[in-house]
């Protein structure tokens, strides 16, 4: 409680009476609650699916108990949020009909309902996990818990917000992996497999702490200017943050030096508890500190920024022409990076550098900048990261690093991908909001490097081959098309918002975003196709095989 002291009331709306103690003192609570269950829901099935050579029943249920509490401490959120966002006593909201209503007008109690909905599927679905896959597949489930908080923090506002709220997301994710894979260490330190765990587990810790580091020096340089850093209890939050992840860092060291030796050698974990339980106690500290941070504004807040600023993140220097779109980069935090990692990791394929660099061009050049603003060039983007990129990803990707799936379902997602993004509704939804868009472009690439590993794979019959690459040309002709006739334009209300002369004409942006379609995205689904069609079985098989 003693972080409360630097916390301001910097959400009191003016002319009301204010919140009570309850909800004051309440909310920071019930959110340390909520990270630490979350946390400990994240290491039980990290451990369970990574650290172990099989599945760990009793982490698996340790994970379980600890999503139920993550529900409940969620749902605990809402009402709590809403004292504090609007300045009220916790039993004004607690009302049914009013709470009811609220909860679902405020973005951050929308936030903490899906959470709750998240970590009530993760409690039930932790009854069945019988598998690593599954358990893998639960463990990106519970990290998708992490995102809409942080999505609609502090972070999610004003400028740079689209880096503000990517860093926030990375820093959560590392700071989960790294606490909760020490807790789940921890209470298993007299199991059998202690030693391979503790070794694995090493390696995803000095990761999780430059992961930590890097983001949470990007995030802090975002959200408040360095004269603040001294001179605002925000500031002050922000340098004890940083430095009780230095001293986790030296406590890592130590570590890896004695701990892990230690277990390695003897197969024992009385020194890994030891330093690991002082660890533990400097990391649930630093999670403290992050509810703090959470619920202080930072100093530069309120201040007004253009309305592309707001709406994007950052400013469009002019409209998008050749050399800017070439020139004008902003790097993407989250899937620019991703592709950096996993270049390095198979440098030797030109194919799949080729397909990581369509991932960088995409997103973080020019076109990547400039896609929130401009129709046609977000379905550029668009058809880079769906078909493009996962293509060459697929060829040059190492055979293990394929995954297969039955041939309809691998076309049915990748053919109705784009119709679920542009069509529904969800394009609207997620145009300013940065991580949504980053979800969105994941699915995207996802859901075409598995489409592309099927239509590649000699394990699948050519017959079949073919067909889902027929399909899949249709579906994006169709696509292409659709674009090309609709007579009213998507995403119209955002675009008139941002309020940029260069962006009158939004049918002719999305007229060229259709033709756009079929030079990006139907052209290279030919291509695949005549492939296909004009190779005998024997002799695809023979180069398939013999790729990387």
């Amino acid at each position: 409680m003693g972080l409360l002291s630097v916390t301001g009331n910097d959400f009191t709306v003016a002319g009301l009476r204010g919140t009570d103690l309850y909800a004051s003192y309440g909310l920071p609570v019930v959110r340390v609650l909520a990270e630490v269950s979350a946390v400990v829901c994240i290491g039980g099935l990290l451990f369970s699916a990574f650290l172990l050579p099989s599945p760990h029943r009793a982490s698996i249920r340790t994970a379980g108990w600890a999503a139920v509490l993550w529900g409940v401490a969620a749902l605990l959120s809402v009402p709590f949020t809403l004292a504090d966002a609007y300045a009220r006593p916790l039993g004004y909201v607690l009302e049914f009909d009013r709470l009811l209503a609220l909860a679902f007008a405020v973005e951050p109690t929308r936030a903490w309902m899906l959470t709750a909905l998240v970590a009530a599927v993760i409690a039930i679905a932790a009854t069945r996990v019988e598998t690593r896959r599954s358990s893998r597949l639960l463990l990106g489930l519970a990290l998708f818990g992490l995102v809409p908080v942080a999505s609609s923090g502090h972070s999610s506002s004003g400028g740079d917000h689209d880096w503000a709220t990517s860093s926030l997301l990375v820093h959560l994710v590392a700071a989960a992996l790294w606490v909760g894979g020490l807790v789940a260490i921890l209470a298993y330190r007299k199991g059998e497999h202690l030693t391979a765990a503790v070794t694995r587990y090493s390696t995803v810790a000095l990761w999780c702490w430059i992961a930590l580091a890097a983001s949470g020096v990007i995030n802090a340089l975002v959200r408040v200017r360095p004269p603040n850093l001294v001179t605002t209890s925000y500031g002050w939050l922000v340098i004890a943050k940083l430095g009780a992840l230095l001293v986790l860092g030296v406590f890592g060291y130590f570590q890896r030096r004695h701990g892990v030796r230690e277990v390695v050698q003897t197969g024992t974990g009385r020194a890994l508890l030891k330093l690991g339980a002082v660890e533990v106690l400097m990391m649930l500290m630093t999670i403290g500190l992050a509810a703090a941070l959470a619920r202080t504004p930072p100093p530069d807040h309120n201040e007004l920024v253009p309305t592309v600023e707001l709406k994007l993140g950052y400013v469009l220097s002019g409209p998008p022409d050749l050399a800017r779109l070439v020139t004008d980069w902003r790097f993407d935090l989250l899937l620019g990076t991703a592709a950096i990692v996993l270049a390095v990791l198979r440098f030797r394929s030109l194919t799949w550098i080729a397909g990581c660099a369509g991932v960088v061009i995409a997103t973080s050049s020019g076109i990547g900048r400039y896609a929130p603003a401009v129709f046609s060039l977000d379905v550029l983007s668009t058809m880079i990261l769906a078909v493009l990129s996962p293509m060459l990803l697929a060829i040059g990707a190492p055979r293990s690093w394929r995954v297969l799936m039955h041939p309809i379902a691998a076309t049915a997602l990748f053919g109705s991908s784009v119709y679920l993004v542009y069509l529904t509704g969800v394009f609207e939804w997620s145009s300013d909001q940065p991580v949504v868009r980053a979800g969105i472009h994941l699915w995207l690439l996802l859901t075409g490097f598995v489409f592309f590993c099927s239509a590649f794979a000699p394990e699948i019959a050519l017959r079949d081959r073919r067909t889902m690459t027929v399909a899949a040309l249709v579906t994006q002709s169709v696509f292409g098309v659709a674009l090309l006739l609709k007579d009213n334009a998507i995403g119209e209300a955002f675009y008139r918002s941002l309020k940029l002369p260069w962006t009158a004409d939004l049918l002719a942006s999305q007229q060229l975003g259709g033709a756009i379609a079929f030079g990006f995205g139907v052209v290279p689904l030919l291509a695949v196709s005549l492939m296909l069609f004009v190779t005998p079985q024997r002799a695809a098989e023979r180069e398939l095989t013999a790729s990387p």
